[in-house]
């Protein structure tokens, strides 16, 4: 499922699909048919560095993922793998709980720390 928003390639501005972008790509995703008036544009120019961006590309969702969060992707994984035996072994709990907290807990731990790399320097 798209999302209603994506990233500029260049960038790296996050950016509002138009109501007729984010349709189109809720329908390629379902693999559905569906009409639409007039032709759609092949670029689209972000309004914060004036770069080309592919609508296609755009309209299938391949820009809605942060640049960021798909390069460290493996740090929220690794959260996650730290986080069960460490509820097992240092908690002391059930296989079950351990798994289940420590899973959630590792994607919480990494999701921070992946916003804090992202986050713009000041």
């Amino acid at each position: 499922m798209p999302s209603e928003t994506f990233y500029c390639p260049h960038c790296k501005r996050q950016l509002t699909k138009s109501a007729q972008a984010y349709v189109m790509g809720e329908a390629m995703a379902n693999n559905s048919t569906f009409i639409s008036m007039g032709n759609k544009p092949s670029d689209v120019t972000c309004p914060g560095c004036g770069g080309r961006i592919d609508a296609m590309k755009m309209i299938k969702g391949e820009y809605d993922l942060h640049p960021t969060e798909q390069k460290y992707f493996w740090i929220v994984l690794l959260g996650m793998l730290v986080g069960i035996p460490f509820f097992k072994f240092v908690v002391h709990w059930s296989w079950v709980a351990s798994f289940f907290v420590g899973a959630i807990a590792g994607a919480i731990v990494g999701g921070i720390i992946i916003e804090s790399i992202k986050s713009p320097k000041r």
